[in-house]
């Protein structure tokens, strides 16, 4: 048998003793209530809005006699202790102790400032104190300090701080006054280890969301590519062509795009810094590559040196894959003869090699990303001519007529070709500025809808307002570079294999695996997803 002075918790006594506390708690309440109708007034010292830390040996505190009265006894912190109501005891703060350090009063000021939700929802209830007014959990989370704040949004996923910024005008100002913060938290979190190899982090000062956002970019679209490379190496290649098929080669497709990506990553890191390369060599007055005799495209070498031999023989391996798949996208299917191409409606051959050069160098690997997902190979074609027509500035071949198109109602209804008009030098074509959807649309209406806004409005002046990765050029730019680009049988595989052999990384030009073997070699199951390999010490 238990002593009587030891009572278990949320047994039969205790709520036995909980209910004669709860009843002399109200019995001295409504007696306190029946013999006094106005409150004492509260000392001076007491309604200062300052909190104070008892310091020194709580044994050996001392209790202001100004305000013994107002001093808690055992049992009332017992009664608070038990979560009883005491209404009277909540309108006084504590009293404050002086401790071992003599007369030394501590005082704690509160250093972040309520936000204007809060004052103004105590001015509804000081005018209204009936009227209710609720909290969201936005306005809860607007009240917690600036740095507490940082802390919760950082971990959340970049497309979710992004959208996180059009809630309002306070959440905004939140991300962007604390884009440096969220950035390093994904920098040591988030991003892969070979994103930072190819770029590294800036200095404390330059590391905010544009740098990481622009890697996120990368990815995103080296995601993109590497799963349609994907899924038509499993349908055109491996002849997987029902889902049922499909389903079943879905472990070595799944190896097969995680290999891909980090790949196809090193080539978007080729091609813009190809670009940004050669665009300040001809600004600056360097003598273009067509009047230079040279063996290996210098601006190439330059920046092949940046990949370590490892990179360097996989990036070079997979760059026909890359390129062959673009290319197979952008042409209609081999198998179609003249009178099936017009019965389907395939009007146009495939573009020529100075259009695809162009879309790579210029446009980079996000401009082959959207051609590539464009459905449709007349809407694809369309699509692709248009584009080029507006860089170049010359008039877009229109679709030819077919010589058969009297059969064509022996086939299923086609919808009307769609037309392609030239581009004007100057008008906007009838292109809208205002429902475009593209980030960085090249058209002439929508660069003379651009305008710089003021650097005091967070909205336009945060780091953001400096574009995505391989931002449309300006027309100077263009002009200087269109001329002075490389054949497409000429970018990159040359210079490429002569370094390889150069650096000795093989012995022979036979041990560079072709198409058929990296195939194979990307969809092997040797027991990892060919992820550990480019050791990725993040998640």
């Amino acid at each position: 048998m238990d002593p009587l002075h030891i009572t278990e918790f949320a047994s039969e006594r205790y709520f036995d003793k909980l209910r004669r506390l709860n009843e002399q708690a109200e019995a001295s309440s409504s007696a306190g209530a029946a013999g006094t109708s106005i409150a004492p007034e509260l000392p001076a010292p007491l309604q200062a809005p300052t909190f104070t830390l008892p310091l020194g040996n709580p044994r050996q505190r001392h209790v202001d006699p100004e305000h013994a009265a107002l001093a808690l006894r055992p049992s009332d912190q017992k009664k608070r202790s038990l979560g009883h109501d005491l209404t009277a005891l909540r309108t006084q703060r504590r009293p404050s102790f002086v401790g071992s350090f003599g007369a030394l009063r501590s005082r704690v000021t509160t250093i972040h400032k309520s936000p204007s939700i809060i004052e103004h929802h105590e001015e509804i209830l000081a005018q209204d104190p009936t009227a209710t007014v609720s909290l969201t959990l936005s306005d809860l989370f607007l009240t917690l300090p600036n740095e507490l704040q940082a802390q919760i949004i950082s971990p959340l996923p970049i497309h979710s701080i992004l959208n996180l910024r059009l809630v309002s005008k306070n959440f905004h100002s939140l991300v962007t006054l604390n884009e440096s913060p969220i950035a390093r938290y994904h920098i040591k979190h988030s991003l892969p280890a070979y994103t930072l190899k190819l770029y590294p982090v800036p200095d404390a000062s330059q590391i905010n969301l544009h740098y990481l956002c622009g890697i996120w970019h990368r990815l995103h679209v080296a995601l993109k590519l590497s799963t349609m490379i994907s899924a038509q190496a499993t349908k055109e290649i491996f002849l997987r062509t029902t889902p049922a098929l499909q389903a079943e080669f879905e472990p070595q497709s799944r190896r097969m795009r995680q290999r891909l990506m980090p790949l196809v990553f090193a080539l978007f890191h080729f091609f813009e810094t190809y670009r940004h390369l050669h665009v300040k060599h001809l600004t600056y007055g360097g003598t273009p590559l067509r009047h230079q005799p040279f063996t290996l495209n210098p601006i190439e070498c330059e920046v092949i040196a940046m990949y370590d031999d490892r990179t360097l023989l996989q990036v070079h391996q997979v760059f026909p894959l890359v390129i062959s798949s673009f290319s197979r996208r952008l042409r209609p299917p081999s198998y179609a003869g003249r009178i099936e191409r017009s019965l389907k409606g395939y009007l146009k051959d495939r573009p020529p090699d100075e259009v695809y050069a162009s879309v790579i160098l210029i446009g980079g690997l996000r401009q082959a990303q959207r051609f590539w997902e464009t459905k449709g190979y007349n809407i694809r074609r369309a699509a692709v001519d248009t584009w080029y027509g507006f860089i170049t500035k010359t008039p877009v071949e229109a679709p030819p007529k077919s010589k058969v198109s009297r059969l064509t109602h022996f086939g299923r209804k086609k919808a009307a070709p769609p037309s392609v008009e030239a581009p004007k030098p100057d008008s906007s074509a009838g292109h809208d500025a205002e429902t475009c959807n593209e980030w960085f649309c090249v058209k002439p209406s929508c660069l003379a809808a651009r305008r710089r806004h003021s650097t005091d409005n967070l909205v336009f002046h945060s780091s953001l307002a400096a574009g995505p990765p391989m931002g449309p050029l300006t027309r100077e730019q263009l002009r200087l570079l269109l001329p002075d680009l490389q054949h497409l049988s000429n970018i990159w595989m040359q210079t490429a294999e002569a370094l390889i052999l150069e650096r000795k990384i093989v012995d022979r030009p036979q041990d560079i695996k072709r198409n058929t073997q990296v195939l194979l070699e990307l969809i092997k199951d040797d027991g990892t997803d060919g992820m550990d390999d480019w050791a990725t010490n993040n998640t």
